[in-house]
């Protein structure tokens, strides 16, 4: 396993076997390399290939900036979800939401979380998913000792759902003001309140 590209000390760009590149990080394994080096493999920590090689060059910049402690996290994340909703992500995955939980907690430290306007909508119309929010959290928690707030838990379900569907956050988001309406609509016209907690209302 040769050196192609080296974007910082911890991650480098190598070619596998059928001449794909390769993301492989690790502390200190580009230090001092050059392309064409052999890579010191006792020093790789992870390595990522992306089936989507359009997504691959902003995946690669995006790790060069980030610290593997918050991509290892975002990981984690990731095959979590996979394992929740039973079905593949769309690679975008892989930066939006290391890119996202980087911000937030970048953010948090400085004293700026943002409230989410759908948090309820969220955890109402999209349960499974946001338990993957709520399990992201808790990652977070006691991996990096950075606590998040519920909120972030809901802008996180936005991005498993985004990499459900393919779809823009704008969209999701529309969708999920669209399916409230519906709710008040009935809910006006009949004029009887919701049970919330209800098996059937939560199925809907």
């Amino acid at each position: 396993m040769k050196v192609h590209k080296i974007l910082n000390n911890n991650v480098i760009v190598t070619l596998n076997n059928s001449g794909k590149e390769l993301i492989v990080m690790g502390r200190g394994v580009g230090f001092k390399k050059k392309e064409g080096d052999t890579i010191d493999e006792s020093l790789i920590e992870k390595q990522f290939s992306l089936s989507n090689q359009e997504t691959f060059p902003k995946f690669a910049e995006l790790l060069s900036e980030i610290p593997i402690e918050i991509i290892t996290v975002s990981e984690i994340i990731i095959n979590y979800a996979k394992t929740i909703v039973g079905e593949k992500l769309q690679d975008s995955i892989y930066i939006s939401l290391t890119d996202h939980i980087h911000f937030a907690i970048e953010r948090h430290k400085q004293g700026f979380d943002i409230p989410n306007g759908f948090l309820w909508e969220i955890k109402k119309f999209y349960p499974k998913e946001f338990k993957i929010g709520e399990y992201a959290l808790n990652v977070i928690k006691q991996r990096l000792n950075i606590e998040l707030p519920e909120d972030e838990a809901g802008f996180i379900t936005f991005h498993i759902i985004n990499a459900q569907l393919n779809d823009t956050m704008p969209n999701i988001m529309t969708m999920t003001k669209i399916m409230r309406e519906i709710l008040n609509i009935v809910k006006y016209h009949f004029k009887f309140e919701y049970d919330e907690e209800s098996l059937t209302y939560q199925s809907k």
